[in-house]
């Protein structure tokens, strides 16, 4: 079986002749699809195109050449950084990607000179480096020029003594005494040294060791199950002591409290309860300030199950305040893992949106957005894809699956598994086929009524389905000399019939 394409055999020869080296990205995670430096050592616009055409469900990428630079905010909150830096080059550029702003350099100009005059939270996208070219409905040809040959050229503007042009000579300046020298914590680098943790993954790729962590899932989306299930691997493989871990429970049924107490309990993890043995969320935040006051928090890994039973995410006052606690656990040594709700009500396209005021999200290291990945009749198990908004180091966008329908919660636990980017494609493609299946027989029906040509077929499967034209007329190209063959009459009409 063949799926169509989602680039267009001409958006990709618009980059090819744009200059860029195109290179294909693995559809759901990051990475290339192929192994680069074979790729390009077999470079040329005929492979693009068979690879492309064999491979249709492969991202566009490109290969930064040499002699161009881009510019790109190493997260949202430096979106405005970057604008301002942009406008100070005073050099629009020909090419505006949601990767970066690109530029040719000058002449000698090097990459490491701009790299150490770029502004905070903004970084270099260097020759070599890969990134995402828009393709379909998101290329915007006007916004371009023709080629490579057309992006603006800068420089950077050196006085002779070595200053930046335009920098102004700063005054002779003196030591000013100030109440803040008392507290500052100079000299006291060695001390944070021994207390620092070294970063690697702790559950999964998906919340680091001496992070803060938010997952943010609608209801019942698996995200407490994998949250158990990774703590309960990385204590089986010793990164985290038992006696260290602990599962704040504020959101379960007695049932569900029993199931995941003992669980723990066989491991040795800690289960904290409202209302048991003198445990209240409003608690928790000063039990936080507290351990890190006495540098109690050095190995500990807390889940909050979910953490709007802990501090009212709609009250930005209180949202910030939970989550400096947070943070003063995490600066000394602490791990750890929130789990929220999406809001109940998607985007105007469809995505899912978190909840609350922006502040935890903000004063987080890490944030992820879990939504299931393909229809859980299509494979036997729900797949849930984590999606990073926030990354502050380390960590991945990672997809797990567990079953759909197990007979205990031992089970589900057990099921849970880590699905790669290969799995994930193949999943993603099988899930395709059976969405598809109920187009396809309906298409079959109508072809054996006699209806063969290809827009009375799409409007009659259409109609008898309730979808869209479009999406009956995707379903009978995906399947073209596979499932039907068609030959071209008068006026180009196509006429199908089922293949034998």
């Amino acid at each position: 079986m063949t799926l169509s394409s989602t680039a267009p055999p001409g958006d990709i020869r618009y980059w090819v002749e744009f200059g860029l080296k195109i290179i294909p990205l693995k559809q759901l995670l990051s990475g290339a699809a192929v192994e680069a430096d074979t790729w390009l050592a077999n470079y040329s616009a005929s492979a693009v195109n068979d690879h492309f055409a064999e491979n249709p469900r492969h991202r566009v990428g490109a290969v930064i050449p040499q002699g161009v630079i881009g510019f790109r905010a190493t997260s949202v909150e430096f979106d405005g950084a970057l604008t301002d830096f942009l406008r100070s080059l005073e050099a629009p550029p020909m090419l505006w990607l949601p990767s970066g702003s690109f530029y040719r350099l000058a002449d000698g100009e090097s990459i490491n000179d701009w790299s150490t005059a770029l502004p905070d939270g903004v970084q270099v996208v260097a020759p070599g480096d890969t990134i995402l070219v828009p393709v379909g409905d998101k290329l915007d040809r006007g916004r371009f020029g023709k080629s490579l040959a057309d992006l603006a050229i800068i420089t950077l503007s050196v006085e002779e003594d070595g200053g930046i042009a335009g920098e102004a000579v700063p005054p002779a300046m003196e030591l000013v005494d100030t109440p803040l020298a008392n507290m500052s914590v100079r000299g006291s680098a060695s001390s944070f040294e021994e207390r620092a943790l070294k970063m690697h993954p702790l559950l999964g790729n998906v919340a680091m060791l001496g992070q803060a962590t938010v997952w943010y899932a609608p209801p019942n989306s698996g995200k407490t199950l994998i949250a158990l299930a990774l703590l309960l691997e990385a204590v089986r493989a010793g990164h985290v002591l038992a006696g260290n871990a602990y599962y704040l429970n504020a959101d379960d049924n007695g049932n569900g409290i029993a199931e995941k107490s003992r669980l723990l309990d066989d491991a040795g993890v800690h289960t904290l309860i409202p209302g048991e043995k003198g445990f209240e969320p409003y608690m928790l935040a000063g039990q936080l300030d507290e351990m890190a006051a006495e540098d109690r928090c050095r190995g500990v890994v807390i889940i909050i199950d979910t953490i709007k039973k802990f501090v009212d995410l709609m009250e930005k006052r209180q949202t910030a305040t939970f989550a400096s606690s947070i943070r003063r656990f995490t600066q000394k040594g602490g791990t750890c893992l929130s789990l929220a709700h999406t809001r109940k009500n998607p985007s105007a396209n469809g995505k899912a949106v978190y909840g609350g005021t922006t502040d935890l999200l903000e004063d987080s290291d890490a944030v992820y957005l879990l939504s299931e990945a393909v229809d859980v009749d299509a494979t036997g198990e729900k797949v849930v894809k984590f999606e990073s908004k926030k990354r502050r180091g380390g960590g991945a966008e990672e997809a797990y699956a567990f079953a759909a329908n197990p007979e205990s919660y031992d089970e589900l636990l057990a099921s849970v598994r880590l699905v790669d980017a290969d799995q994930m494609e193949r999943i993603v493609a099988n899930a395709q086929v059976a969405d598809d299946q109920t187009v396809v027989d309906m298409v079959r029906i109508c072809m054996a009524e006699g209806i063969d040509k290809k827009m009375f077929l799409a409007v009659a499967v259409a109609e008898r389905l309730k979808i869209s034209r479009r999406a009956a007329v995707q379903v009978i190209e995906r399947y073209e000399d596979h499932l039907w063959t068609y030959t071209v009459q008068a006026r180009g009409a196509k006429v199908y019939r089922l293949a034998d």
